[in-house]
């Protein structure tokens, strides 16, 4: 009988993304959305340490809230997938294969309403993305995903709002 080794491990969890590449699960979402959260948390950063302008206080404070907040989600989504026997997406590698979002090293000298709307563009792709994991889950019967998603969309959904109103839009403008 051969041992299980790490290397072995984790060639047995890149077979199972293949498969999920092919039909996506609840879980093949989640993990799509821990490693958006990982990379957004490095944009959130470059624009809380290079924002300028008339409105620097209130951005650097409100990039902080949003990387804080960034940061409970990442672990919050992270740890329900284990609790489901999953395995989140852990290293720089995965999160860079499997984000959502892309950072550029230009971002850090973009106006500082050009960082807003594109953090509104970030939160929207996971919004759409939870809400189809939140979907997938039901469908699955993992009621404690679909949960946490759905919270997890009403706070992506609230900052689009507050967000949006900072640029002098509705939340629904594009």
């Amino acid at each position: 009988m051969s041992e299980l080794t790490p290397e072995k491990l984790v060639q047995l969890e890149e077979e199972q993304e293949k498969k999920d590449e092919q039909n996506p699960r609840a879980a093949t979402l989640a993990n799509q959305i821990i490693a958006s959260l990982n990379i957004l948390w490095t944009k959130l950063h470059q624009y809380h340490w290079y924002v300028k302008g008339p409105n620097f206080i209130t951005l650097h404070k409100k990039f902080e809230e949003l990387y804080d907040g960034v940061t409970d989600w990442y672990d919050e989504i992270a740890e329900n997938l284990l609790a489901m026997g999953e395995k989140p997406a852990s290293t720089t590698a995965k999160n860079s294969k499997y984000s959502l979002i892309k950072e550029d090293e230009a971002d850090k000298y973009r106006s500082s309403a050009e960082m807003v709307a594109n953090i509104v563009k970030d939160f929207r792709t996971l919004s759409h993305t939870a809400l189809k994991a939140i979907e997938l889950a039901e469908k699955e019967n993992e009621v404690v995903l679909a949960d946490t998603l759905t919270t997890f969309k009403g706070f992506l959904d609230k900052e689009i709002w507050m967000l949006q109103a900072y640029l002098g839009k509705d939340a629904k403008d594009e």
